[in-house]
């Protein structure tokens, strides 16, 4: 179906391109010396605390560290990117580590499309910040119409908490430095890409018929929110 005229065309890559397979390797490989990706992907699944066989969907899911971990776990794994080399990735690595079929779909929040009332829990993992904040509520609707009715989302991501009445320089500053290793992709990331307030995500989370469980606030610029779909 051809794209409205007024729709974002999230194909187009926000931050930094991988378009290249060894390219990929080489971030996945990066990304491990900064992040506990067990830590990460347990904290997850402890959170959403489904049956074996339930249905995940990883949207935005880069090498698909939380999706293998999912599939591992007993889990129905189906993921989501808007990187054909991401997908290749990690089917390739699916195969490797003798994971079984993970579902992919070559979709991004707003064009990702299984059916309505899909999925048992859906997570994305610093992922959103790639939408606008005026393309954030269509992305969770979508999100909450593949959800079964009580289902899960969980959405961790850069989103700065900033006092009322204080400037979010200090945010910003504080973020940026925190990531030494990373530090020019991170200034990168606030002056370029599209991380948001606390206060606004909350109540793009509400709007989107969503009743917030629980906030982990990792840091001033790093939040883990846990969701579950109202009615």
């Amino acid at each position: 179906m051809k794209r409205p005229d007024w729709q974002l065309d999230e194909f187009r890559q926000v931050g930094t391109d991988y378009t290249d397979i060894h390219e990929v390797q080489t971030y996945d490989e990066r990304m491990e010396v900064f992040r506990d990706f067990e830590i990460e992907n347990r904290a997850i699944l402890d959170m959403l605390c489904l049956p074996e066989k339930a249905s995940v969907l990883d949207v935005g899911c880069g090498t698909g560290r939380f999706v293998r971990y999912a599939a591992a776990a007993g889990l129905k794994p189906f993921c989501a990117d808007i990187s054909p080399v991401m997908l290749d990735y990690v089917r390739s690595k699916a195969e490797q580590e003798d994971l079984g079929e993970i579902k992919t779909q070559h979709a991004g929040f707003i064009t990702v499309d299984f059916p309505p009332e899909s999925f048992d829990a859906i997570v994305a993992s610093v992922s959103l910040h790639h939408l606008p904040d005026l393309w954030k509520l269509p992305a969770l609707l979508n999100i909450a119409g593949m959800l079964k009715p009580g289902g899960q989302f969980v959405m961790r991501d850069v989103v700065f908490s900033v006092e009322p009445g204080s400037s979010p320089d200090g945010v910003f500053e504080q973020f940026v430095e925190s990531l030494p290793t990373m530090r020019k992709e991170a200034a990168r990331h606030v002056a370029n890409e599209f991380s948001t307030y606390d206060w606004i995500m909350e109540g793009l989370l509400v709007r989107a018929g969503f009743s917030i469980l629980n906030v982990n606030k990792l840091s001033n610029a790093f939040l883990v929110y846990h969701c579950r779909k109202c009615g």
